[in-house]
């Protein structure tokens, strides 16, 4: 049996510098699946067995299908502002029909009333706060094409709403520069929270954003630590690095038994 499964262990280093040299000559490179977001997000997802994903920035629900896709049926609450985006992520929902998924057309932040929002060309790239700035970003795609203003309430408010009182939540937060705020109206919310994928700036991109370090504050005073960092948007003409997805989780939340 040691033999055996020595020899199946050479024959995968075998195919994997074979494939890292064919693909290095394509300027690509080869990596394993675990080694991702999506393997780390879903591996926690089982790990922690999560009752449900809030979905907080759902756009037009593309991170809720590429979940499904892989496999997730459990309870999504998607959230999103925009009219637009909102009629397309509902839509979408209808079409897909994997387990209960609802949406609720919300902005989310630190207070309760109203708040002017910013559509831009790309619709993934609107949010509550007015973008500041476009290098090594697509501008036309940038722009801003319209406002309006538009009801946001906080996590703590909605929640109670939509949930039931022993639930635990997996909460994704990709609101474009709007991150803090949101967590600041969600302190209720984090106590009832066993994992945070949030989008992290390096560089602002909107007015008025916290960047990395302040987000990884507050989630540590949470009582989150990093399980997983990938990089995000980069500079498309020079070497910079603007944004990456974190992955935190509640180390007193995660099972001992399971291994990352």
């Amino acid at each position: 049996m040691l033999q055996f499964d020595l020899s199946k262990r050479l024959i995968n280093t075998a195919i994997s510098s074979f494939l890292q040299g064919l693909m290095g000559r394509m300027g690509l490179t080869v990596t394993r699946s675990v080694n991702t977001l999506r393997e780390k997000r879903l591996h926690v997802l089982q790990g922690l067995r999560t009752v449900t994903l809030l979905d907080v920035g759902a756009n037009a629900g593309q991170y809720a299908a590429a979940l499904k896709a892989c496999g997730y049926a459990g309870r999504i609450v998607s959230f999103e502002p925009d009219p637009v985006a909102f009629s397309q992520l509902t839509a979408g929902v209808e079409k897909q029909q994997v387990g209960e998924h609802i949406c609720v057309q919300l902005g989310l932040g630190r207070f309760d009333g109203e708040a002017p929002f910013c559509i831009l060309k790309n619709s993934a790239c609107s949010s509550f706060k007015a973008p500041a700035c476009t290098a090594g970003l697509d501008p036309a795609l940038f722009a801003v094409e319209d406002t309006a203003v538009l009801p946001i309430r906080m996590l703590d408010t909605v929640v109670p709403r939509v949930s039931r009182n022993d639930e635990r939540f997996y909460l994704k937060i990709d609101t474009q520069g709007y991150e803090r705020e949101v967590l600041m109206g969600a302190s209720e919310t984090l106590r009832r929270t066993d994992a945070v994928e949030v989008e992290l700036s390096l560089t602002t991109l909107y007015n008025d954003q916290a960047l990395l370090p302040e987000i990884w504050g507050m989630l540590a005073d949470s009582g989150f630590r990093p399980a997983w960092v990938e990089r995000g948007y980069r500079d498309a003409k020079d070497i910079w690095l603007l944004q990456m997805d974190g992955l935190f989780v509640r180390e007193s939340a995660w099972p001992a038994s399971s291994k990352f």
